[in-house]
């Protein structure tokens, strides 16, 4: 009888179905998505990634939101070169939606000796995962994935079952915030003007927000949960994009101080403004 999903399930189904589609922004996304699956399936932490292109024959995640999980884990991760672990090994073959146990995938001897759980998992009392691979016209945009600890147990067959039921909504949906970021719809103020002015990613914009703000570095990467190393190449490409070379200067540009928008505008203008790469 566990295994069976009851009225109430399905009720709580159509209702996060409602929630995931009714978010307004990539980050709103994941945090709704996860506290839906909080809900839903018992777990003791869970992440959400953004695909953010290929490294090798490896994909590459960021722009996290975790539960349950340090931020410094989470930074180890996005730092670590994991694109040759069994964990991940197949996903670059995957060209649909798919949700799966862990324990689905490998022997548990086995999946216990790879360098993810040796050095993130296992670290934070994580054994038993649940992730669907989130794609949008055969390409891998997201992965959610959801973690009990080894005395919680594994996930079960309704618990898959949940997820593979969320995962294509949540999948359509970041598809459709992605686009709308491409097209700088969900940047607003000026940080709209300068990504549309000068080709920010919407993390680069994300990060001249934070500087705005007066964060340091460090400050900048516990807010966006990514390494400081990460924060310095965002702010090097800002720069080079801009045509600035410090976080004075950005500032001037962002408010339009003197040497700001328009004289750096004309200077960046003369060379040509680099458009990001999708």
């Amino acid at each position: 009888m566990g295994e069976v999903l009851f009225d109430r399930d399905w009720r709580f189904i159509c209702d996060s179905i409602y929630r995931v589609n009714a978010t307004e922004s990539v980050e709103d996304l994941e945090r709704q998505a996860l506290e839906c699956l909080a809900v839903l399936i018992h777990s003791t932490q869970g992440t959400f990634f953004i695909a953010e292109g290929k490294q090798g024959s490896g994909l590459l995640f960021g722009r996290p939101v975790v539960v349950g999980m340090e931020a410094r884990y989470i930074n180890d991760f996005i730092d670590g070169d994991y694109s040759k672990d069994p964990y991940f090994l197949g996903a670059g073959a995957i060209n649909k939606t798919e949700t799966f146990r862990d324990s689905d995938l490998m022997p548990e001897e086995y999946r216990m000796n790879t360098s993810l759980y040796r050095e993130i998992y296992q670290k934070q009392g994580i054994h038993y995962g649940l992730r669907s691979y989130l794609v949008h016209d055969g390409k891998i945009i997201g992965n959610i994935s959801i973690f009990n600890a080894r005395e919680k147990g594994d996930f079960t067959v309704k618990d898959v079952t949940i997820l593979d039921t969320l995962a294509p909504h949540i999948a359509l949906r970041l598809a459709r915030l992605l686009e709308e970021e491409r097209e700088g719809k969900v940047i607003s103020g000026p940080y709209l003007d300068l990504t549309r002015r000068f080709g920010l990613t919407v993390r680069e914009s994300e990060v001249v927000s934070k500087v705005a703000s007066g964060k340091g570095d460090r400050e900048i990467a516990g807010d966006l949960c990514i390494s400081v190393s990460t924060v310095k190449k965002h702010l090097h490409n800002i720069y080079q994009k801009t045509g600035v070379s410090s976080r004075t200067q950005l500032l001037a540009l962002l408010h339009g101080l003197p040497g700001g928008i328009k004289a750096v505008g004309r200077a960046v203008g003369s060379a040509g403004v680099r458009r990001p790469i999708d």
